[in-house]
């Protein structure tokens, strides 16, 4: 009889251990037992609703169907961002895009949006980007937004509360400008750079063409 009990609790030991290896393959939403994948997810996205960590090291594909009305009803300047949940290393491409704010990205992202707690390397989006912290050459067809950024932001608005690098658009706005603004119409707060545009102001002065 302690021989059965203990063979069923060695079972249960190491099933538990099989089911938390080290994945090559897994679909999305990945189950609570993967702790890592290091291949290839694909599936319908992550929705931060993990309970520990959960690490992605290579190919990550989101198949949302439902992106367009996520695009609809969802406000890129209103951002919560929460305790981390997954990280992401590589190459992630999406019909959507990472739709929570505890994810985090390194690497190169082609979606068409992007919701995540902080997006390190390029992305490209169909629509915006709208991440706690976001570093790196982003692309956007709408804009980027984001409470703080470092690196070249590309889109028709962008509005970044703390920035350090480039903004280029119609509409560029920040809080906190360390570096340059191009665009039609230049906003900054506290501005260490310089803005070009149809007009440009910022706490000091406003000024058409170019402004300090």
């Amino acid at each position: 009889m302690k021989k059965i009990v203990i063979g069923m609790i060695l079972f249960t030991f190491f099933q538990n251990i099989q089911a938390q290896q080290t994945k090559i393959f897994s679909l999305s939403p990945m189950t609570a037992e993967t702790v890592k994948v290091n291949g290839m997810v694909v599936g319908l996205g992550h929705f931060g609703d993990n309970p520990s960590l959960q690490k992605i090291n290579g190919l990550n594909v989101d198949l949302m169907l439902f992106s367009p009305l996520i695009l609809m009803y969802r406000d890129p300047s209103e951002r919560e961002l929460l305790e981390t949940k997954l990280i992401s290393n590589g190459l992630n491409i999406g019909t959507g895009g990472y739709s929570s704010l505890s994810t985090v990205h390194n690497g190169l992202s082609i979606a068409m949006y992007t919701f995540c707690k902080q997006l390190n390397g390029v992305s490209i989006n169909g629509a915006y980007t709208s991440v706690g912290s976001l570093n790196g050459l982003h692309i956007s067809g709408i804009g980027n937004f984001s409470d703080r950024s470092a690196g070249i932001n590309l889109g028709i608005s962008n509005n970044n509360v703390q920035m350090t690098g480039l903004q280029v658009g119609i509409i560029n706005q920040s809080k906190e400008l360390r570096g340059i603004q191009i665009g039609v119409f230049n906003k900054s707060g506290a501005l260490r750079g310089l803005q070009l545009g149809i007009w440009n102001s910022n706490a000091k002065r406003s000024l058409p063409f170019i402004n300090f």
